[in-house]
């Protein structure tokens, strides 16, 4: 007995990271994947969403692109209510972040 939920066991942790991994949404960019050169500046751009249990609550990546910001973006998991990366308040909001972290050499509180 003792010998089989140890062979269950080495099973479920050998096949774990798979089945993780085949839940990963398709609505997926990669940040490897933008030009910088063509986003224009203060853009937000989606890199993955995935929905939640919640109507109306998801799961989002995304960067900010700004000059402003160290490496010129920045990325963001974002939680919470649907997101429109046009929206100016959240635009200003990620600027003022970019300026914090590069005020302070990288490194936000």
């Amino acid at each position: 007995m003792n010998m089989q939920l140890s062979a269950f066991l080495a099973l479920v942790l050998m096949f774990a990271p798979a089945l993780s991994f085949g839940q990963s949404s398709g609505n997926t960019k990669s940040i490897e994947a933008l030009n910088l050169a063509d986003i224009a500046d203060d853009s937000i751009v989606v890199l993955s969403k995935d929905e939640s249990g919640v109507p109306g609550y998801a799961r989002v990546t995304y960067a900010y692109v700004n000059s402003n910001c160290p490496g010129g973006l920045q990325l963001v998991e974002y939680y919470g209510a649907d997101l429109d990366p046009n929206d100016r308040q959240l635009r200003r909001f990620e600027s003022q972040m970019c300026s914090a972290i590069d005020d302070k050499g990288g490194e936000t509180d």
